[in-house]
């Protein structure tokens, strides 16, 4: 699901994954407590997150409302 809406809005937004389980020191410093998890950041400060899975309209939405884009 990320990785469709990573193609439609490449050049527009960064998508970065993460390995959680071999990430713990940051996934801890984020407060992630459950997976997936989903973090936006606007201006290197978190605007907006997404816990569980979400559809790809959850996403886009998350996107344009937090985003800009």
């Amino acid at each position: 699901m990320v990785e469709q809406v990573e193609k439609e809005y490449k050049g527009k937004v960064k998508v970065v994954g993460l390995d959680a389980h071999n990430n713990y020191d940051t996934t801890a410093n984020f407060g992630v407590m459950g997976l997936p998890t989903l973090v936006f950041f606007k201006g290197g400060k978190e605007v907006a997150r997404l816990v569980g899975y979400q559809g790809k309209d959850k996403i886009v939405q998350a996107i344009k409302d937090k985003l800009g884009v």
